[in-house]
């Protein structure tokens, strides 16, 4: 009983850490980058740059601290879900409800994303142009949100769930 107690915490752990990373890397970027540029509009460029390197110096902690996390735990997430994401035997699913693909589309994007915005806090000045940059991964980061929508999606209509019985149980027990 309590290991399956474990295993069920952990992957709601997991979907609630990926959940939160997402929401600190989406919403820093739109901060840093819609709210702070506007903020310092009429400062001197010296001052500018300033807060600029300030900022991007607390904001690096939180990509990274960010960008580990969700990349882990979207491998147990990924890992709790793969016999959904491998199944393939389904002759009736069309090519574009298979959640397996969904998932690679996902989690490729979301790779990309959290390296750009790994990239953009290396080093000691920023690179050449962060706000476009930034606008991009901002993009990227807004289709990896929907691709995870539609993985989600597809992968519960794929795959119907049985009723839910404790360990111990028959599903004809729980009925």
């Amino acid at each position: 009983m309590i290991p399956y107690l474990l295993h069920i915490l952990l992957f709601l752990v997991a979907r609630y850490v990926h959940i939160v990373c997402a929401t600190v890397l989406v919403g820093g970027t739109l901060f840093y980058e819609m709210v702070v540029p506007s903020a310092i509009d009429e400062l001197k460029p010296e001052q500018q740059l300033f807060i600029f390197a300030r900022a991007r110096l607390f904001f690096k902690w939180l990509v990274w601290l960010s960008g580990i996390l969700i990349l882990f735990s979207g491998v147990i997430s990924s890992y709790g879900h793969w016999a959904e994401y491998n199944h393939m035997e389904v002759a009736s699913v069309t090519s574009i409800a298979r959640p397996g693909w969904w998932w690679a589309a996902h989690a490729s994007c979301g790779t990309l994303a959290v390296f750009i915005a790994v990239s953009l806090t290396i080093g000691k000045a920023p690179p050449s142009q962060p706000i476009r940059w930034m606008r991009l991964n901002l993009m990227i980061l807004l289709l990896v949100m929907f691709l995870a929508t539609v993985t989600r999606q597809t992968r519960l209509e794929s795959n119907p769930a049985p009723p839910i019985a404790a360990p111990g149980e028959t599903p004809e027990m729980t009925q």
